[in-house]
């Protein structure tokens, strides 16, 4: 497993903290195709009706809880986001990776320099970076990117920002992955980011 996986891996085996402050002022695959996933502000607060049982879903409880915590804080919305979406998404059954299916609107974007805003999530504790990730959407929780995975860009830049959950503004070359083992389908390389507005 490589760096990176493990760090994602670990992050994942912790606790959330509280939601950062809003700025002030071969053999055949089985693969399930499934429908162009929700963004994260149109997942239900509440899955209970989808379960159909009394008992909690502890993961769909954790969920609603984001979802909440997220219905109050700042988002980005429209420019190349919009475009990004239309990637569609598969899990492969048997291995239970994500697959990307680009479409021609995103590979027309391949190769060129794109500008994006988003919300920072640092992959490490340091206090400036040169490699994060981006979303739409205000993190509420450092272990969950608050987004579906075709709304998550992986930023490498020239030279280092300051690391926190601050709005940036990043200009990049686009190139797409398909890496199920990562979960991530867009990387921006050499690129330029400037914090637009500190959170938290």
């Amino acid at each position: 497993m490589n760096r990176f996986a493990s760090i994602v891996v670990l992050l994942s085996l912790g606790a959330c903290g509280p939601a950062p402050r809003a700025p002030e002022p071969g053999p055949q695959e089985s693969v399930a195709v499934q429908p162009p996933p929700l963004a994260f502000d149109q997942i239900p607060l509440s899955r209970a009706d989808e379960i159909g049982t009394a008992e909690p879903d502890p993961m769909a409880q954790e969920m609603a809880l984001e979802r909440q915590a997220q219905l109050g804080l700042p988002m980005v919305r429209g420019g190349h986001w919009d475009t990004l979406r239309t990637t569609r998404i598969s899990i492969d059954e048997r291995s239970q990776l994500y697959r990307a299916a680009h479409t021609d609107a995103v590979r027309r974007l391949a190769g060129t320099r794109i500008k994006l805003r988003g919300y920072m999530l640092p992959l490490a504790a340091d206090e400036r970076t040169r490699h994060f990730l981006i979303s739409p959407y205000t993190p509420v929780c450092f272990f969950h990117p608050p987004a579906q995975p075709n709304e998550v860009v992986e930023v490498r830049l020239r030279r280092a920002i300051t690391a926190g959950y601050h709005l940036v503004e990043v200009t990049g070359v686009l190139r797409l992955a398909n890496d199920g083992e990562k979960g991530l389908f867009f990387v921006l390389e050499d690129a330029k980011g400037r914090i637009v507005e500190r959170v938290g």
